[in-house]
């Protein structure tokens, strides 16, 4: 968890600047709208803060001017003797968003770009802005960890005495200071670290504020709970098969790849979405659209739906004496899982079959082909893992074991036996063993168990996990001589 500097997780990174305040006021209006201000006061320290990141020169802005009001009330650049420079008016640009664009319904948000001015070393930027928004909702999700330091970031809730409003703060290796001082909610924290740049990151694993205050938004996906799309028809033909499971994953899969996601910010539309109809006939939609469409088009096929919210659970008849319930979410092509059943209880792979060498000759007549990759392996790329590390590392936990059996052309012979075993204390076990069979045939026999409490490499196991990984991708050549 990262909040300080001192964190044992945090790694030393030269710092191309530093926010000395991030003011995030949140006030919820009797007359059912919210206002929300935002203000940043950021030093640039290297040039690289200034001419490599946009998000350090200029701010953007999102909003949508149907539920929102957008006033700036300072923006000025603090140059290093100590002189103002204000904004002028031309450095403010409302443009479509890029995640916006191709998808019609969504052409009417808009973000204001602020470009700053008089740039320099040592100079503090200076943004403040408030949003005033139709909307009886509030629900934001806060991370505090930003890309570079942090020296104070203070959050302030002000509701009236009848809205219930709920706030959550996590992730804290030392607790932040809470403020009674007549607001609902006011937390000040100081000296925080930038955000690590490693791969494989825990989800969790920055300080983050949770507020709630208003009705929920999560209903409103029930809407849209008797949605039909009639002009889908034809193609729920097409993606017919007879076994129910594939049947119901081609649907999936469909809306996975065909429907473009539009990636915003739900607030951005009061927490309304679109009909499924709607979404399928332009293409796009944001992930809640995409979840309605995928549901209405499986109850549409037949399916016994049972619930859903940001991902479908369905029926599915066949899949055992008793028909079971599958969790399928609109946002990825993963394997359908049960529900109720834990992402790891899928971990295991078993697959034994027999391949056609499909070489490729790299001269002097050698030859070398690569695995296949199955669906629903590990996922850990060993190139992405550094020789140092001080942050964990988040996996999925897996028992894989493949037999391949490879006909080879006459004559052909393996350059290189491989037979490695070994396992690796509170991490997981590998084994590998590549030879040429008496026929001529080539067998590999892979195996490969991590199993890490709750999917996380600790500092200490990183080594270790690395090691494994490394081997894991290095034995999936074979090379063999003509």
């Amino acid at each position: 968890m990262i909040s300080i500097i001192s964190s044992p997780f945090s790694v030393s990174h030269a710092q191309d600047a530093e926010y000395q305040l991030i003011r995030r006021t949140y006030k919820v209006n009797n007359d059912g709208t919210v206002d929300i201000r935002f203000r940043k006061e950021l030093k640039l320290l290297r040039n690289r803060a200034i001419t490599a990141y946009a998000d350090k020169g200029e701010t953007f802005i999102l909003y949508n001017p149907a539920i929102d009001e957008l006033t700036i009330n300072e923006s000025y650049t603090i140059r290093p003797d100590g002189s103002r420079v204000q904004t002028p008016a031309n450095a403010f640009i409302d443009q479509l968003p890029s995640q916006c664009e191709n998808c019609g319904r969504y052409n009417g948000i808009r973000e204001r770009v602020v470009v700053h001015t008089a740039l320099e070393y040592n100079c503090i930027i200076v943004l403040d802005y408030t949003i005033h928004r139709k909307s009886n909702i509030l629900s934001d999700n806060i991370t505090l960890t930003q890309d570079c330091p942090v020296k104070k970031y203070e959050i302030i809730l002000d509701v009236p005495n009848q809205c219930h409003h709920s706030v959550e703060y996590t992730n804290f290796e030392k607790n932040p200071q809470i403020i009674n001082d007549g607001h609902a909610f006011h937390l000040i924290a100081k000296n925080l670290s930038q955000k690590l740049i490693d791969n494989y990151l825990p989800d969790n694993l920055y300080p983050t504020v949770s507020i709630d205050c208003g009705d929920s938004h999560g209903l409103f996906l029930f809407e849209h709970e008797n949605d039909e799309v009639p002009e889908a028809n034809d193609l729920l033909g097409e993606l017919y098969d007879k076994d129910q499971m594939t049947y119901a994953t081609n649907i999936r899969d469909y809306v996975v790849d065909h429907i473009r996601t539009i990636n915003i910010p739900e607030h951005l539309v009061d927490y309304r979405y679109s009909t499924a109809s709607m979404t399928f006939n332009s293409n796009c939609g944001t992930p809640s659209d995409k979840t309605i469409l995928l549901y209405a088009l499986l109850k549409q096929a037949g399916f016994t739906m049972v619930d859903y919210n940001d991902q479908v659970c369905v029926k599915i008849p066949g899949t055992s004496s008793n028909d079971l319930n599958y969790i399928l979410s609109a946002k990825n092509k993963n394997k359908p899982r049960p529900d109720g059943a834990a992402v790891d209880e899928q971990r295991s792979i078993v697959i034994n079959r027999i391949l056609d060498w499909k070489g490729t000759s790299i001269s002097g007549g050698y030859e070398q082909m690569l695995l296949p990759v199955e669906n629903g392996s590990i996922n850990i790329d060993p190139a992405m893992l550094t020789s140092v590390r001080t942050a964990p590392v988040k996996l999925r936990n897996c028992n894989e074991k493949y037999r391949y059996t490879f006909t080879m052309p006459a004559k052909a012979k393996l350059v290189k036996p491989i037979k490695i075993n070994y396992s690796k204390n509170g991490v997981g076990c590998i084994k590998v063993n590549i030879k040429q069979l008496e026929s001529g045939a080539i067998e590999v026999v892979r195996e490969l168990d991590i199993n890490v409490e709750d999917g996380i490499v600790t500092p200490k196991q990183y080594k270790a996990f690395r090691q494994l990984m490394q081997d894991w991708e290095q034995y999936r050549t074979i090379t063999i001589k003509r």
